[in-house]
């Protein structure tokens, strides 16, 4: 990516949750450079969980990174973070679209869609009026695990390299004709396997929640320890669905979030 691109031609923002340096970033900003000039910038360190989190006390101190051929910004900030100050601050013109990940695991069902910042950095850039895809690689447990030990993936590098691949074709038709009617942002879901000839399905939220997120490990101290992710309506079909089958799910979002209430409901609680 060229630094001093023409600020008139429309461009892409790439962010993500896993920080700098994440070893999907890379053939993500070279699959996406092939569309427009894509500019990243990312999170100084991973970032995960952080929903749509967003620096309200203390300084974003900017730091450019010269990862081969590509340049990319980092602030120690959130992923909200970044989306907010590359769409509204930091460059000469907004972009056009908005790409976040690739993750490194899914970010598939309500309960891990609500918490990712993944997810949170394309709900703001929704927020700011720019569409948005938000891409999330599903792994082994024990990749999983290996790169939250360690930071080391390098044996996957296959995945980074399709996800991309996938990731481009993706955005490549929003960049022609837009996200599907309706949706501010798309989610994309992919499996470990997946492949440019994986089939890709648009699949909804699964409906799924999580218990305790602490354990106690002092007399007044509580650390993190998910037992796991609860699917509450195992028989729908849905976004993990797709994903056990080897599918790339999609799911397009649109933010209505407001219920009808019901008559009885404007009786017992609405006053004249």
């Amino acid at each position: 990516m060229d630094k001093d691109a023409d600020p008139d031609r429309p461009w892409i923002l790439v962010t993500n949750d896993d920080g700098a340096d994440s070893p999907a970033l890379v053939p993500l900003l070279r699959q996406l450079g092939t569309i427009a000039p894509a500019r990243a910038l990312v999170p100084a360190r991973e970032r995960s969980w952080a929903s749509k989190t967003l620096t309200r006390f203390g300084r974003l101190e900017l730091r450019p990174l010269a990862r081969e051929d590509c340049w990319i910004w980092a602030v120690d900030g959130y992923p909200a973070d970044c989306a907010n100050l590359g769409i509204h601050t930091l460059f000469s013109s907004r972009p056009a679209l908005v790409v976040s990940g690739v993750n490194v695991g899914a970010n598939a069902g309500l309960a891990y869609f609500l918490s990712s910042g993944t997810i949170g950095a394309a709900v703001e850039s929704a927020l700011s009026g720019v569409p948005a895809l938000a891409f999330s690689a599903e792994l082994s447990a024990e990749d999983y695990a290996r790169w939250r030990r360690h930071r080391e993936l390098e044996a996957l590098a296959p995945l980074w390299e399709n996800a991309a691949l996938i990731a481009r074709e993706l955005v490549a038709e929003a960049w022609r004709s837009g996200l599907p009617d309706g949706a501010c942002l798309l989610s994309v879901n992919l499996p470990p396997t997946a492949t440019l000839q994986t089939p890709r399905r648009f699949a909804p939220l699964t409906s799924t929640s999580y218990g305790a997120f602490f354990a106690r490990c002092g007399a007044a101290e509580f650390s993190y320890s998910l037992s796991g992710l609860r699917v509450n309506h195992p028989e729908a079909r849905g976004d993990l669905a797709a994903l056990g089958r080897g599918e790339v799910a999609l799911t397009p979002i649109r933010f209505a979030l407001d219920a009808e209430p019901a008559e009885a409901d404007r009786r017992r609680f609405e006053r004249p």
